[in-house]
């Protein structure tokens, strides 16, 4: 017997494997930052600084938003039999609305420390 698997849950894992990388890369950059702003001497560099810093909050709000979409479309188009498992009962009922509203908020956040650091004195 061939055992059939539904590709929405393969399309899933890497919706979801996908979101994991572009936190690691957001950490990365945003350490980064962070480390520049805090230990190097930034002064007359202010304006050329500000790109990274957006740079590195569009990202954030673009990948994990279209992360978390795809995650979305990869859970509504499961199999009938996938949509009576636990585990799809469990990931189907997810606030991903909160979850992308959280990815904004911490992007816009993490921007606005940095430019109070920036500019701040």
């Amino acid at each position: 017997m061939e055992i059939q698997t539904d590709p929405s849950l393969s399309g899933l894992c890497h919706a979801i494997s996908f979101q994991i990388a572009g936190i690691a890369i957001a950490l990365l950059a945003n350490s980064a930052n962070f480390a520049l702003l805090l230990f190097a001497d930034t002064s007359g560099h202010e304006i050329a600084l500000c790109v990274p810093i957006i740079a590195t909050a569009l990202f954030t709000v673009v990948w994990g938003d279209s992360t978390l979409q795809s995650q979305v479309a990869n859970i509504k188009d499961a199999t009938v039999e996938t949509k009576n498992s636990h585990a799809y009962k469990f990931i189907s009922t997810q606030p991903y609305n909160l979850l992308r509203l959280m990815n904004l908020v911490l992007a816009l956040t993490l921007a606005a420390s940095q430019f109070s650091i920036l500019f701040g004195g």
